[in-house]
């Protein structure tokens, strides 16, 4: 029994909801395996090399309330999939060196027939094998999927679950064969809004060759000396979301060496050849930047005037343009103050931010 609770002004001890949930979250088996989890693949070589050779996590944050609330949401969409359409749901796979839950998943009809005799509503046509792999994202990240479709690292997993499935890797089932191949043909992301619920479902047939790389990214994890021998394929604190919330950061950016308020990513200018790099990548950036914000700025013009709707595969919408209502006029109140011989209140003005300049060196002939 836990005691972390705070008592009210009527004496009465109100447990506290999210210590408790952290404690939760932290005992589940996904938290503790050390095996290579199909969800890690993908994402990062460096923060699955961590996972692998069980380092402890430098990060333990007590804020990720907005992952608990999704784990919370997934664990009941799982209960809708299981009773009103028949999957089959959490299914443990492992190859013995891989080790991943399915979401769901809908076995061809004459498996379905013989192994379970539940509601078939909703259930995929004919024969076909489905694997589904669920994910609650906030607004903004959903957007990102309406707009770029999923990210290699999701379609990496769940073909991954299927490729387990395919091969025996389904362990210590009441209701389907264990330790036998099992049909998949279909792989899908379903994607659920943690604020209002929207959902965006993608679908496709199951991709040999998107399992082959999937497993070859895996293999040069596993394979690795140490995890300092991996890349960091992100961009790192305060540049990836993925990297804000990593729970090896600081052992991975050597957060608890940084000095003067700079950036972790300078620790990546280990030389001349990696400012030189850096430098170089700036350049062209700014240089394409330039000439599509010219480009943007044009079309901006063009269409100031054009109403909105659906334009072949656009869509236009406005919003804006309602009057401000008044604000406090700083140059008219420091007039004011002087006219009256009335001293100017005054703070600190702190450092100006360091700007930065790059230009190309002319080549000499």
């Amino acid at each position: 029994m836990t005691t972390d609770s705070t008592v009210d002004n009527l004496g009465v001890p109100v447990p506290d909801l999210w210590k408790g949930a952290h404690r939760d979250d932290r005992t589940r088996p996904r938290s503790r395996q050390r095996l290579l989890g199909p969800s890690s693949i993908g994402l990062c070589r460096r923060r699955a090399a961590y996972e692998v050779h069980g380092t402890w996590p430098t990060d333990l944050a007590d804020n990720m309330h907005a992952a608990i609330l999704g784990t919370w949401l997934h664990e009941g969409i799982l209960r809708i999939l299981r009773e009103q359409y028949g999957a089959w749901t959490e299914l443990e796979l492992t190859d013995g060196v891989i080790l991943g839950h399915a979401d769901a998943y809908w076995a061809p009809g004459h498996l379905r027939q013989a192994a379970d005799q539940r509601t078939t509503q909703g259930l995929p046509p004919g024969d076909l094998g489905v694997v589904e792999d669920v994910k609650t994202k906030s607004t903004r990240a959903l957007d990102v999927v309406v707009r770029q479709g999923p990210s290699q690292a999701e379609w990496f997993q769940v073909h991954l679950y299927a490729h387990l499935l395919r091969t025996g890797g389904l362990k210590d089932h009441p209701g389907l064969p264990t330790g036998e191949p099992l049909p998949v043909d279909v792989v899908r992301l379903r994607y659920v809004g943690r604020e209002y619920g929207q959902v965006v479902v993608h679908q496709r047939p199951y991709d040999e060759d998107v399992t082959k790389q999937a497993l070859a990214w895996a293999e040069d994890v596993l394979t690795s000396p140490e995890p300092e021998a991996m890349p960091r394929d992100l961009d790192g604190p305060g540049l990836s979301i993925i990297c804000d919330n990593c729970p090896f950061r600081t052992a991975c950016w050597k957060l608890d060496q940084l000095s003067d308020d700079r950036a972790p990513q300078t620790i990546l200018a280990e030389d001349t050849t990696a400012v030189t790099e850096a430098l170089r990548a700036y350049a062209d950036a700014a240089e394409v930047e330039s000439a599509a914000k010219r480009r943007k700025a044009k079309a901006r013009k063009i269409l100031d005037a054009a109403d909105a709707g659906t334009y072949g595969a656009f869509k236009l919408s406005w919003s804006g343009g309602r009057p401000r209502p008044p604000e406090p006029d700083p140059e008219a109140m420091i007039r004011i103050l002087e006219g009256l011989g009335i001293d100017i209140p005054m703070r600190s003005g702190g450092r100006t931010s360091r700007t930065i300049s790059v230009s190309r060196v002319p080549e000499t002939g």
